[in-house]
């Protein structure tokens, strides 16, 4: 990275920020906290210098408008490193499967994998925490640190409207120190093991980051992409479900999306709102994104193509392949039993469907 090519947050400002095309992924903020610059903030989703002395103190490094997962930068390299040769990328395998686990197939969604994922991996302490996404009072979701699995139960469930997941490494000192106050054995954040679950733009920002080997990156051991077609603006979201369904945020207990969007309310009634009424909603950087199934991760996970209460899972990296096998063989998962008359066509089916998928996410 010559000194000609450097671009800063104000590049990032002009590209990105100010033309919409913000994911609110946090990884900027995440980096530049962690090398205690501590010029930029996200404040209602949108990263800006926290004060105009701000300003003049950027250190100018260039990092968060190359770790951006909106901008062009790196992108090569990354799709080397991750074998991506399609609109795919690489995979290992490709197959069905649900969880074993009473209590998370009844407050999951679909095959509850993502979390018997981390009850697996906190189970056999292979990580000390893992970010993923919980609602507050009123639907609306906010990234969580969680330190075991008994703090799964709050983020079950599928997210249509953007929780910022890389924001909070951002703290990666108090992180260190939440977990060495319980005892576990690390010393400092250097030694912290974090598994990640974000979407697909998420997941780019964190194996750019990877692969210019920066923090706060570096603690990530697992990542793990999940199907995302789009993603709605909070307020927007809230309004037209208000509208269609006479439900507050407050009032509803889950969402989900098969064909149109199903909101449960918490005394179990259900109401369809037809997907159309939603488009005003979607997010502006939704509309250029081309990756459905999170490319740039170690195994990616959805319901899109799955069996009725069962999961897709796909293997990417040796590192997912493994961890996958290990649930597979211990019993936390257990794979969908193909038909007979189904086995030869049943796989190539699925991936046909995936790029059908995604070429649909590319034209909306």
């Amino acid at each position: 990275m010559g000194l000609v090519d450097v671009k800063t947050f104000r590049n990032l400002e002009e590209d990105v920020i100010s033309v919409n095309r913000c994911c609110a992924c946090g990884a900027c903020i995440a980096y530049c906290e962690n090398q205690a610059f501590n010029v930029i903030e996200m404040e209602n989703y949108i990263p800006k210098f926290k004060t105009d002395k701000s300003v003049e103190n950027c250190k100018e490094c260039g990092y968060c408008y190359y770790i951006c997962p909106q901008t062009e930068p790196l992108l090569d390299q990354l799709k080397e490193t991750h074998l991506v040769k399609d609109e795919l990328g690489n995979i290992i395998n490709a197959f069905a499967a649900r969880t074993t686990n009473t209590k998370i197939k009844e407050v999951g969604q679909d095959g509850g994998i993502v979390s018997t994922l981390l009850t697996y991996l906190f189970d056999t302490n292979n990580i000390d925490a893992a970010i993923v996404s919980e609602y507050d009072d009123n639907f609306k979701p906010i990234p969580k640190i969680i330190y075991s699995k008994d703090d799964l139960v709050k983020s079950a469930g599928t997210r249509y409207s953007i929780s910022s997941n890389i924001l909070p490494l951002k703290d990666l000192t108090q992180i260190a120190e939440d977990i060495i106050s319980q005892k576990k054995r690390i010393y400092d954040a250097d030694q912290l093991r974090i598994a990640f679950i974000g979407t697909p733009c998420q997941c780019r920002a964190i194996s750019k980051m990877k692969l210019l080997h920066i923090k706060p990156a570096h603690v990530i051991s697992i990542v793990i992409g999940l199907f995302c077609f789009e993603n709605f603006d909070y307020d927007k979201l809230m309004d037209t479900l208000r509208s269609k369904t006479q439900r507050n945020p407050s009032d509803i207990k889950k969402t989900n999306i098969k064909k149109n969007f199903f909101v449960t309310s918490k005394d179990d009634s259900v109401k369809e709102v037809n997907i159309k009424d939603l488009d005003d909603a979607v997010r502006n950087h939704c509309h250029e994104c081309d990756d459905f199934v999170g490319r740039f991760s170690d195994l990616s996970i959805g319901a899109s193509g799955a069996p009725t209460g069962y999961s897709m899972i796909l293997t990417r990296t040796e590192k997912g392949r493994s961890l996958i096998d290990s649930l597979l063989a211990t019993g936390y998962i257990e794979r969908y039993i193909i038909p007979a008359d189904q086995i030869s066509e049943w796989q190539p089916k699925k991936i046909n469907w995936l790029k059908k998928m995604t070429s649909l996410k590319v034209k909306k």
